[in-house]
């Protein structure tokens, strides 16, 4: 791999990273809702240029239900639930969550599209189950003071993407990538509208806010998913989805940095452990 693309490697790894901060500082201000609205919705603006090409009209004019499907359950949902997860948990933390889509992935895709996994894969899952286990070890408590159902908004947000990915492979495999994103974000965000407008913020978001939220829509998914993709035609997927294993460390660099979050010894261990298995999942090691 050359350096120019090792280090686009690392520039996404830090804005999907950097992702879970800008939730942070925004989703107070605008309630999830009204927030994943408006990433997903300005995302998908930003992204529509792609539909002044005749394929990406005829894609979505002949697979706008799966696009719709993909972008609620895959995308929306999730986006919310960990929204929703970031006004209680550091923005680490919940990036430290959100590693475990793998696992679910995999899981979905050996049930559903009965994909064969390995024995080296399925120790993966095991440990990658075991590394989540230890990153909530304790803290599932769902009492009013508990962190237990954030902390069961991410997880759930995980099988959200992991379902995502296999409709998109099941249903949407034969649509350019970056159309079915651009469609389905864009559709989605639609879609939630008249949502976010029953849940509107009692007061203004700040200027702060407006920023991260719109840093959050431009840079951490419109910009991010054109990166992706282009990574993916110069590299290779399988190279390109190694950015999965870098974004919890800038989630839990960047809320150290700017939100002065605490690094505990239970999150890196449970980190090392999920990573080993993701490693495991999807190849990376143990070919």
């Amino acid at each position: 791999m050359r350096i120019a693309d090792f280090l686009n490697l690392f520039f996404l790894a830090a804005i999907w990273g950097a992702s879970f901060l800008f939730m942070r500082v925004s989703v107070a201000d605008f309630g999830p809702v009204p927030l994943i609205a408006f990433r997903m919705t300005l995302a998908g603006l930003a992204l529509a240029p792609i539909f002044l090409k005749q394929e990406a009209r005829i894609a979505y004019r002949n697979h706008w239900r799966q696009l719709l499907i993909s972008g609620v359950i895959g995308s929306a949902l999730s986006f919310i639930l960990l929204s929703y997860a970031t006004l209680t948990l550091s923005a680490g933390f919940a990036s430290l969550l959100n590693s475990s889509v793998p696992i679910f992935s995999a899981t979905i895709a050996a049930i559903w599209l009965k994909e064969r996994l390995a024995r080296l894969q399925l120790i993966g899952i095991a440990l990658g189950i075991a590394g989540v286990g230890i990153l909530v070890w304790g803290k599932m408590d769902f009492s009013q003071s508990g962190i237990g159902w954030p902390v069961l908004a991410c997880i759930t947000a995980c099988f959200c993407y992991g379902f995502g990915a296999c409709w998109m492979k099941s249903k949407l495999q034969n649509i350019q990538p970056l159309i079915a994103s651009s469609g389905s974000l864009l559709g989605a965000g639609i879609v939630l509208i008249p949502f976010a407008a029953m849940r509107l913020p009692a007061k203004m978001p700040s200027l702060l806010s407006w920023l991260s939220a719109s840093a959050l829509a431009l840079v951490c998914t419109a910009l991010a998913f054109v990166f992706f993709f282009k990574l993916i035609q110069r590299v290779g997927a399988t190279v390109a989805s190694s950015v999965t294993f870098l974004i919890p460390f800038f989630g839990i660099f960047w809320g150290w940095l700017f939100l002065d979050e605490i690094v505990t010894g239970q999150m890196i261990t449970g980190l090392l452990v999920s990573l080993f298995g993701m490693a495991l999942i999807t190849k990376v090691i143990g070919k």
